[in-house]
């Protein structure tokens, strides 16, 4: 019993302090920002996000997938759950995009 608690504690060792240690040594996070009016691919985040993802397309597909992930969630929970939680991410893909800190 000793020695299976004390080799699941090294495997955690092995993992978690290698992880640690990058998590401190590891530059800042940079967030993303749009890109404004005029700047290198303004015109195809435009088209994708404010016209896409935020405007009318991306709205109707995430309320769409969010009904079709309800109309699944009593029959099939293993469908029905991730289908939701993607619908809510599509509807609010600009604010995560933003919160992540990714350098782009």
């Amino acid at each position: 019993m000793m020695r299976t608690l004390s080799n699941k504690a090294l495997a955690v060792a092995n993992l978690g302090l290698p992880l640690g240690v990058m998590a401190l040594v590891g530059g800042p996070a940079h967030a993303f920002s749009a890109p404004a009016q005029g700047d290198l691919g303004y015109d195809i985040y435009d088209i994708v996000v404010n016209q896409g993802v935020k405007g009318p397309l991306g709205f109707v597909g995430g309320v769409a997938a969010f009904l079709f992930g309800v109309s699944r969630l009593f029959s099939n929970i293993m469908i029905g759950i991730p289908t939701i939680v993607a619908a809510v991410c599509l509807i609010k893909a600009d604010s995560i995009l933003q919160t992540f800190g990714m350098l782009v």
